[in-house]
Order: structure tokens, then C-alpha cells, then sequence
């Protein structure tokens, strides 16, 4: 039967090699000096080479198996054997050298208690028994090797030998001990091992739920931010609408252009939450821009905005028809921001049908306020606003074509009277006075049958226009029916436009009227009749009552004069 040690060595080698290179030179020194002063100052020479020699031997095979130990090169095998019992080998040689070491004989069943923490109590066994052997013979012929005057005879100490067999019995009920309490250490083991794959499984479980939970909750997640994107395109939507609503309603309802554009930039204001929202529109020629509504109070920054709205980098805006951004606002590029906290700015022209009547221009004080979300609210709101802006124009043109006479393209009556009501009313409130200036032409029927009655549209057309470059922008001059004509004065006292009425007399008188092909020319005459309120008239039917008496007094003065109204006595 071969030899075959079972042996694996664990980390409790590197550990028993370091005390063993520790304890065996300490127990060698202090029994040397034992034995030096036992035998009187004599020293062993032959003794101390033996002890040397076993020691660096122990030493250098100590180190070579930390050394393959530190490499992770020791494994179970033949070299692992033979290390082990060169290990059991030496201490035993050593231990046989000393006079006094009968008690350290335990030391040698050190490397032996790895081997059966390692691998069990039969395993070590066979150890146990070679180190029995070795044990005995070593306390036999090292003796005599360290001293020439011991014989093999001398040598036999049956008492020693039975010490050291009964050491060797006492470790081996030690050893059975502790196999005893190593195997209910590895039961104990097995059975935490079983505990700790069944928690491991249990674990498992736990994280593939958890893992489940967690792509449930990414799924929740991704469909919370589905709905969340859901809810604000939403309340995006629901914003333009009531937007649109809003500017629909005022489009409907609103027709007083001031009006409708102040309504726009509130709504503006309240739906895009900006700091400050302005609207602008050309002026009659088309060629230059003009505030019509801002919300900036202060008086210098609002003429800062007013003098430069015509921007070269607002042109662009208009020019191209596009939408401008700029979140990262210079001054020096818009010159209408200087002086004010403006970050970003947004720019949208106010077109439709291809005409284009102005733009909107919204300002924040944060950078990167506006996104593709604030253009297209914006925008949405801009082309309402272009519609509403040219149903407005419509409007003025169909008012304008209600209350102006056709042919001479001053007011009409019935325009006429309704401005009458309202400026006398407001000069009630206000106190101050009110003239009106009534006035035909002389002989107009003679002029009419002897030219034909377009000489005679004509004749009505050039004293139309005459008077209407001669009054103040306030003054409303009005075609009254046929070849009457009236004109209301404001603010205006009876002297003042009784003279006026004498400038006017006069400039008509001057005029030279020709026909189309210059065939025919002519001069006329006008007379008229002056009244005031409430000088002269306490109300509207009395100044227009005590003008046309006025008019008739000068008819009767012998035409080409005015008249002034006399004080109504009822």
C-alpha cells in the first residue's frame, strides 16, 4: 500500500510557519543558557552546529512555502506532503536536541492541527504516527550524535519515552476533540450554507420582483411622462383656444382699432406671462412703423421704444415675413431695449393676404424664455390679430364710405349731426364753446343750367376741397344737402369764426373752376351764416336753426357775405 498522506494546506500554514520560525530559536537560547551555567560555563559546540544546521533548514523550507503560499503555486500534491513532514521532521530533531525540552514535545503537534481542522481526524492520523516515530528515534540517536560520552544504552530513558507516548495519546483525544467540534462546525456550516442558499433564493426572488417592480415602474414612469407631455400639449391647445376665443369674441365685438389692440396685448400678456408685449402698425403711407399699444409705464423708456421701433433689425422681421428670436438679447443690436432689463425678445409680423400692417414685439427678462411652443402661440394669435386689424380697416373704409358724400369726399349730414350731438355734449361737460359755419352757393341753379350739372359737380368738388385745406384737423366740414355745405369749429368763439367764415368767403371768391378740357372757367360766390353755442344757441337745433337764418340774412344782404346769428331768445 503507498504512502498517501492526505493533506491540504490552508491559510493556517502561513501561520504556523511564522511561529515556528519564531518559538523554536527562543526555546533552543533559553535552554542553552540553562545548560551553560548547569555544567559550569562549558559550552556544547557540536550541540549548537546541530541546532543551527535543523534551524535554517526549518527556516529556508518555511520560506519557500510562504513564498509559494504568497504566488497561490502551493497545491494539494506530493510537495505539499513533503513539506509537512520536513516541517514534523525538523521540529522533532530540534526538540530531541534539547537537554530541557522534554516539555516543548507539543510543540511538534502544531503543523499537525491544521491537518485536522483542514481535514479531519483521520487524516492526521497518519501524521500523528510519523511524528510518534520520528519523536522516539530522535530522543534516541540525537543524544548521542550531540554528546560522545552517551551510548545508545545510556540513551533509553523509558520513563521519557513514555511521557512522550503519553503526550502523544493526550493529543490524540485532543485532536478527536477537536474533529468532534469541527464536525459540528462544518454540520453547523452545511446547515448555514443551506440557510444561505435558501436566503439566496429568497434574494433572488426578491430582485427579480424588484427587478419586475422596477421595469413596471420605468413603464409607469415612461407613461406618466407620455401623459405629462399629453396634459401640457393639452393645456397648450386649451390656452390657444381660449385665446382665440377671447380675440374671436373681441374680432365680433370691438370694431375702435385702439380698442381691439389694447384687448390683443392684455390677452397677450396674460397668456405668453411676459414682462412686456407691444404692438405696432404702419402709418397711412405704409413705410414707417408706429406704437399703437405698450404696457410700459415709464415715459422715457416708452419714447426710447417709440423712436427706434423702426429697428433695421426689425425690418428684417417685416421684410422677410418671419418670425424673429433672439433669448440672448444685445442692446446694441436693439436699440429699443437700452435702459431696460430685456434677456430675450420675439418679433412676429402682422400679415395676411399677403399685405403686411405691422408686428407684434414681446420682451422677458430671462434668457431662453421662448421656444417653438411660445412662436406657435404667438403666431396663432398674430394671424387672428391680422385679421381682426383688416376687418378693422374694412370697417373704417365702410364707415368712412357711410359718412362721406360721395362726390365731394367731405362728411355727410347725417355724420355731421351725430358729431354735433357729441361735441356739444362734451362742451357741456367741459365748458367751452362751439361754432358752426353754414354756407351754399350763390346762384348755383344758373351754373348748373348754363354749363351742364358735371361743371356743376365740379364747381361742388374744388370749393369742398378748398375749405378742407383751409380748417384745423379737429374742424369737421360736411356737404349738408345739395350745394349746402357746413363746418363745425371746436373750441372756437363767434369772432373768431365769424373771421374765419370771412377767410373762407374770400379764398372761395378767388377761385377759378374749369372744366375738364379747360372749355369753360368760372368764379363763384358763397354766402354764409356764423352761430355759436352756447353763446348764441342753447343747443343743437338752435345753432343749426340760428345759422341758416344767418345764411338767408346774408342772401338778402345781396350774397358773397357772412352773417353772424342773433342770440335765440326762447
Amino acid at each position: 500500500m503507498p504512502f498517501n498522506l492526505p493533506v491540504e494546506f490552508s491559510s493556517y500554514e502561513k501561520v504556523i510557519s511564522i511561529f515556528l520560525g519564531v518559538i523554536i530559536p527562543l526555546l533552543v537560547l533559553s535552554d542553552s543558557y540553562v545548560e551553560y551555567f548547569a555544567k559550569q560555563n562549558m559550552i556544547n559546540y557540536r550541540k549548537i552546529f546541530l541546532q543551527s544546521a535543523l534551524y535554517i533548514t526549518l527556516i529556508t523550507a518555511g520560506l519557500y512555502k510562504l513564498s509559494q503560499i504568497k504566488r497561490n503555486n502551493l497545491k494539494p500534491g506530493q510537495l505539499c506532503r513533503i513539506l509537512k513532514l520536513i516541517d514534523i521532521l525538523l521540529v522533532s530533531l530540534i526538540l530531541s536536541t534539547l537537554k530541557y525540552g522534554l516539555l516543548f514535545c507539543f510543540i511538534v503537534f502544531v503543523p499537525i492541527v491544521s491537518i485536522c481542522i483542514t481535514e479531519g481526524f483521520w487524516a492526521s492520523m497518519w501524521y500523528v504516527f510519523y511524528a510518534t516515530v520520528i519523536q522516539f528515534f530522535s530522543a534516541l540517536l540525537v543524544p548521542i550524535i550531540i554528546d560522545a560520552e552517551i551510548t545508545l544504552i545510556n540513551s533509553l530513558n523509558f520513563s521519557r519515552e513514555l511521557f512522550i507516548i503519553t503526550l502523544y495519546l493526550v493529543f490524540i483525544v485532543l485532536l478527536r476533540i477537536l474533529d468532534m467540534h469541527n464536525d459540528l462546525y462544518t454540520l453547523r456550516e452545511l446547515d448555514n450554507q443551506k440557510h444561505l442558499s435558501e436566503l439566496k433564493k429568497e434574494y433572488d426572488q426578491l430582485m427579480q420582483a424588484r427587478n419586475e417592480r422596477q421595469e413596471q415602474f420605468e413603464k409607469l414612469k415612461e407613461v406618466n411622462s407620455q401623459l405629462e407631455e399629453m396634459n401640457r400639449k393639452l393645456t397648450s391647445s386649451l390656452a390657444e383656444f381660449f385665446t382665440l376665443q377671447q380675440i374671436s369674441q373681441a374680432i365680433s365685438s370691438i370694431f375702435d382699432m385702439n380698442e381691439l389692440l389694447k384687448f390683443v396685448n392684455d390677452i397677450i400678456l396674460g397668456v405668453m406671462g411676459v414682462a412686456t408685449s407691444n404692438i405696432a402698425l404702419y402709418n397711412k403711407e405704409g413705410n414707417r412703423l408706429k406704437v399703437q399699444v405698450t404696457n410700459i409705464s415709464n415715459a422715457r423708456e416708452r419714447a426710447l421704444l417709440t423712436d427706434n421701433i423702426n429697428s433695421p433689425a426689425l425690418k428684417e422681421c417685416l421684410d422677410k415675413g418671419m418670425t424673429i428670436i433672439d433669448n440672448s438679447v444685445d442692446t446694441n443690436k436693439y436699440s429699443f431695449t437700452k435702459g431696460r432689463n430685456v434677456k430675450s425678445l420675439m418679433c412676429v409680423p402682422l400679415q395676411v393676404k399677403g399685405n403686411t400692417y405691422g408686428l407684434i414685439l414681446i420682451e422677458h427678462t430671462i434668457t431662453n424664455a421662448f421656444d417653438e411652443n411660445s412662436v406657435r402661440l404667438l403666431e396663432v394669435i398674430t394671424q387672428q390679430v391680422s385679421i381682426a386689424i383688416e376687418n378693422a380697416k374694412l370697417y373704417e373704409k365702410l364707415q368712412d364710405y357711410a359718412n362721406t358724400d360721395g362726390l365731394t369726399q367731405v362728411y355727410n349730414r347725417a355724420y355731421f349731426q351725430k358729431r354735433l350731438y357729441e361735441e356739444l355734449s362734451r362742451a357741456r361737460q367741459q365748458d367751452y364753446e362751439v361754432s358752426i359755419i353754414f354756407f351754399d352757393i350763390d346762384d348755383f341753379k344758373i351754373y348748373n343750367d348754363t354749363y351742364g350739372h358735371l361743371f356743376g359737380d365740379m364747381i361742388l368738388q374744388s370749393i369742398a376741397l378748398a375749405v378742407k385745406d383751409s380748417v384745423r384737423k379737429d374742424d369737421v366740414v360736411a356737404r349738408f344737402g345739395g350745394e349746402e355745405f357746413i363746418i363745425l369749429l371746436p373750441y372756437t368763439g363767434k369772432e373768431v369764426a365769424y373771421e374765419k367764415a370771412e377767410e373762407l368767403r374770400r379764398k372761395i371768391s378767388e377761385l377759378v373752376i374749369c372744366d375738364q378740357n379747360n372749355n369753360v372757367a368760372s368764379s363763384v360766390s358763397v354766402s354764409m351764416g356764423v352761430s355759436t353755442f352756447p353763446t348764441l344757441a342753447k343747443n343743437e337745433i338752435e345753432l343749426l336753426n340760428s345759422a341758416d337764418k344767418a345764411l338767408y340774412a346774408a342772401k338778402e344782404r345781396g350774397k358773397n357775405c357772412v352773417s353772424l346769428a342773433q342770440p335765440c331768445t326762447s
